[in-house]
């Protein structure tokens, strides 16, 4: 996947929230995050993800839109069809997540769209 230098500056302020967050990003996102290549020439930052990441980021970016730009989170569902979902995120699971597989194996499955509202 490739975001652009606003997504990746929002990942890296949610991955440097690990511990003080109720849900912490998935495992090894951290690191992918950290190991990031740019491609100088498009701009872009370059991560190999796993679906658990992808919807930590897509969670990430929520969080994001929730202090005051939306902006990153709907480009990502834009182009990776991966939207956080809060309406159905459980208090003690992991958060939910359209276009991914959920904990339960299935597709998660909603008209909640990027906006989040259901």
């Amino acid at each position: 996947m490739e975001l652009i230098p606003s997504q990746m500056a929002a990942l890296r302020v949610f991955v440097g929230l690990i511990g003080r967050l109720r849900v912490p990003p998935a495992e090894g996102l951290a690191e992918q995050v950290r190991t990031a290549s740019c491609d100088h020439g498009i701009k872009r930052w370059r991560l190999y993800l796993t679906p658990e990441q992808m919807g930590s980021v897509a969670y990430g970016l929520w969080l994001h839109r929730m202090t005051g730009s939306a902006a990153e989170a709907n480009r990502f569902a834009r182009e990776y069809g991966v939207v956080h979902s809060p309406a159905r995120a459980a208090d003690e699971g992991p958060p939910a997540v359209d276009g991914l597989p959920s904990p339960a194996g299935g597709a998660a499955q909603g008209s909640a769209g990027v906006s989040g509202r259901g």
